[in-house]
C-alpha cells in the first residue's frame, strides 16, 4: 500500500467515526424525545450515506414514536435490504405488524429475529408479550423466563415476566414482582395499570380499585385508566372527563382502538348508572366501530358444519395407542353461556385443575381459525379425520399439553374454550374417555350479553352484528342438535337458568357426570383464588345470582334486529 493509499484509508476511517460519533448523538437526542431535533440530524446524516442499517434502522424508530407507522415500516424493510441477518430491524418490523393488529406477521419476524440472535432481549420479550396477548400461556412463560434469566434487573423484562407468572397462576410471585417494580418505578403508571388487572383477574377487586381510583383523578387521560374506573359502579366521571371522551369520539385522528375502548367504557358507565338510553347509544357506536375493523362471512361457517355433519354421519372407528393419566374435560357452548362459571365450580374441586381456554386442540388438527376456516384448512381436516396416524399424533401433542399444566396431579384437566363445541364429534372420536359438558343459556340473554362484550382483536366478529350474532347462534344451535341426536347421552347439558335457580342440586349432578365425588367447596366456586382472564371475571367472583337474566330488557329498544333474528327460526 503506498503512502496516498494510506491517507486515502486513514481519511476514510476518520470519516466513519465522525459520522458514528454524529449518529450516537443524533440517537441520544432522540432518546431524549425531542423529535424534530432527532428528524433534523438524522436528515443530514441520510444525506451522507442512505445506506447505513443502523441510520436507517433509527430513523425508523422515530418514525415509530411519532405515530408515523408507515414511513417505519418503509424504513425497516430498507433496513433489512441493507442487512437481510439486521435481526434489530426484523424485531422492529415486527413491533409495526403488532401496532397494526396483524399477531400473524408479528410473530413471524419476531421468530425470525430470535433465529438469527438467540439472547436479543427485545426479541424475546417481545415473543413473550405477544404470546401473552394470544393467551398462549406456556410459550408467554418461556420466553419471559428466558429473557428474565438473561437480563434481571431491566424493567421491561421483569414486568413480562411477572405478567407471564400470574397467567400460568404462579400468582403470588408474580404479584410480588410487579409490587416491587411499582415501587421502584412510581412514575411508570403502566406498570401501575399491570398490578391492577393483575389483582382484578385473581379477585381482589378492592386492592386493584385502591390502585385505580389513586391515580386515574390526576391522570384521566390516560385510557388504561379511564376504562376499569368508568367500568366500576361505585365511581362518577366529572363533567370535565366525560366531555373530554365524548368530544375524543369525535376526534379524526383517534385510532378505532381508542374509540372502541372509549365508546365500551362509556357503555358501561352509563349501564352502572342505570341511564339505559345513552348507554344504548354508545353499546351501538362500540359495535358499529368493531364491526368496521371487518365484516363476518358466515358462508365459511355454514361450509364447515355441513362438512362435519356430513362426516359424522358416517361411523368412524379410533385405535387409541396409549392410555391417558388424566382425563380432560371439555366445557363448551357459545361465548357468554356460563362455560366460566361451570369450570370454576369444577376446578375448585380437589381433583380438577382448571386449564382454562386452550386453543391446541384446533392448533393441532391444523386450524389457524376455528371460526371462519378457510378452504385450504378444510380440505386438510377432510383428508387428517380419516388418518389414524395423524389423529393419534393430536391425542399425544393434546395429552403432552394439558399434563404440562395440571401442577396439582389431579384426575381431570379441564379446557374451557367456547368454540369446542364445533369439535364435539372430534373430541367423542379421539378422547373418548374425556368428558363433555355444554353450556346453554336463554338465547336472548347468551346474545345480548356477547353483544356488550369486548374480546380479544379479531375474535367472534359475529358478535358485533345484531343480525350476523343471531344468524351465528342458530347455526350453533342447529350443529348442537345433531350433536346431541348422535352422541345421546354422552353429553352433559348445563343449563344456565336452571343453575342459577337451584345451584346445589345442580352442581351435584354436574360433578357426578364427571364421576367425582361431591365436595363441598364446589358451591363456594368464587372463592377459590386461580386467575380468570375472561368476560365473566366479576360473575365468578361473587355467589351465584340471577342478576344477568334478563339484562337485555332495558336495552330493547336497541336490540330490534338481534330479536327479531332470533325469533324468526
Amino acid at each position: 500500500m503506498n503512502r496516498q493509499q494510506r491517507r486515502k484509508e486513514e481519511k476514510n476511517k476518520s470519516a466513519q467515526l465522525a459520522f458514528r460519533k454524529k449518529l450516537i448523538d443524533a440517537i441520544n437526542i432522540h432518546q431524549n424525545k425531542h423529535y424534530v431535533q432527532a428528524k433534523n440530524a438524522y436528515e443530514k446524516l441520510y444525506r451522507i450515506n442512505p445506506n447505513d442499517y443502523d441510520l436507517v434502522r433509527h430513523i425508523g424508530i422515530l418514525h415509530q414514536d411519532m405515530g408515523e407507522y408507515e414511513e417505519a415500516y418503509n424504513k425497516f424493510l430498507y433496513a433489512i435490504k441493507i442487512n437481510p441477518n439486521g435481526f434489530e430491524a426484523i424485531n422492529n418490523l415486527g413491533t409495526i405488524h403488532v401496532l397494526n393488529k396483524n399477531d400473524t406477521l408479528a410473530l413471524k419476524c419476531f421468530e425470525r429475529s430470535n433465529a438469527i440472535k438467540r439472547d436479543y432481549i427485545p426479541t424475546i420479550n417481545n415473543l413473550a408479550g405477544i404470546y401473552h396477548r394470544l393467551q398462549n400461556a406456556e410459550l408467554a412463560l418461556k420466553y419471559a423466563k428466558n429473557a428474565f434469566s438473561l437480563q434481571k434487573n431491566n424493567i421491561f423484562t421483569i414486568n413480562q415476566y411477572a405478567k407471564a407468572l400470574i397467567i400460568n397462576n404462579s400468582i403470588d410471585e408474580g404479584i410480588s414482582l410487579l409490587e416491587e417494580l411499582c415501587k421502584n418505578n412510581p412514575e411508570r403508571l403502566d406498570f401501575k395499570a399491570n398490578l391492577a388487572t393483575a389483582f382484578k383477574e385473581i379477585g381482589d377487586f378492592k386492592k386493584s380499585k385502591k390502585i385505580i381510583d389513586e391515580v386515574f383523578p390526576k391522570n384521566f387521560k390516560r385510557l388504561d385508566f379511564f376504562a376499569p374506573f368508568a367500568s366500576d359502579k361505585e365511581n362518577t366521571l366529572s363533567t370535565d372527563q366525560l366531555e373530554y371522551y365524548k368530544n375524543q369520539l369525535d376526534n379524526e385522528s383517534l385510532p378505532i382502538d381508542d374509540k372502541v375502548l372509549i365508546s365500551h367504557a362509556l357503555f358501561e358507565y352509563f349501564r352502572n348508572k342505570k341511564i339505559y338510553v345513552k348507554s344504548g347509544e354508545f353499546l351501538n357506536l362500540f359495535n358499529a366501530l368493531q364491526y368496521s375493523r371487518k365484516e363476518f362471512e358466515i358462508e365459511k361457517d355454514i361450509k364447515f358444519f355441513d362438512l362435519l355433519k356430513t362426516i359424522f354421519s358416517s361411523q368412524l372407528s379410533f385405535e387409541i395407542n396409549k392410555p391417558s393419566k388424566v382425563k380432560p374435560i371439555f366445557i363448551c357452548g357459545m361465548p357468554r353461556s356460563g362455560t366460566t362459571l361451570c369450570e370454576q365450580i369444577l376446578s375448585s374441586h380437589s381433583k380438577v385443575k382448571g386449564g382454562g381456554e386452550l386453543s391446541d386442540l384446533s392448533r393441532f388438527l391444523g386450524f389457524d381459525h376455528i371460526i371462519q376456516p378457510d378452504e385450504q384448512s378444510l380440505e386438510k381436516f377432510n383428508k387428517n379425520i380419516q388418518d389414524k396416524s395423524f389423529l393419534n399424533t393430536v391425542r399425544k401433542n393434546y395429552f403432552d399439553k394439558i399434563l404440562s399444566l395440571n401442577d396439582k396431579k389431579a384426575e381431570y384437566v379441564t379446557d374451557k374454550l367456547p368454540h369446542n363445541f364445533i369439535l364435539i364429534g372430534i373430541i367423542k372420536l379421539i378422547f373418548p374417555e374425556a368428558k363433555i359438558i355444554y353450556c346453554k343459556r336463554d338465547p336472548i340473554d347468551n346474545c345480548f350479553s356477547l353483544y356488550t362484550h369486548k374480546f380479544v382483536e379479531n375474535s367472534h366478529q359475529y358478535s358485533y352484528d345484531q343480525k350476523k350474532l343471531a344468524e351465528y347462534y342458530h347455526l350453533h344451535s342447529n350443529l348442537m342438535n345433531f350433536w346431541l341426536e348422535e352422541f345421546n347421552d354422552g353429553i352433559y347439558v348445563l343449563d344456565n337458568e336452571e343453575l342459577v335457580k337451584d345451584q346445589e342440586v345442580v352442581s351435584k349432578s354436574l360433578v357426578a357426570f364427571c364421576d367425582l365425588k361431591w365436595e363441598e367447596q364446589c358451591l363456594d366456586f368464587h372463592k377459590t383464588r386461580r386467575q380468570v382472564r375472561t368476560a365473566s371475571i366479576h360473575q365468578v367472583r361473587q355467589p351465584m345470582n340471577n342478576k344477568s337474566i334478563g339484562a337485555w330488557k332495558n336495552y330493547d329498544q336497541f336490540l330490534g334486529k338481534l330479536i327479531t333474528t332470533l325469533k324468526a327460526k
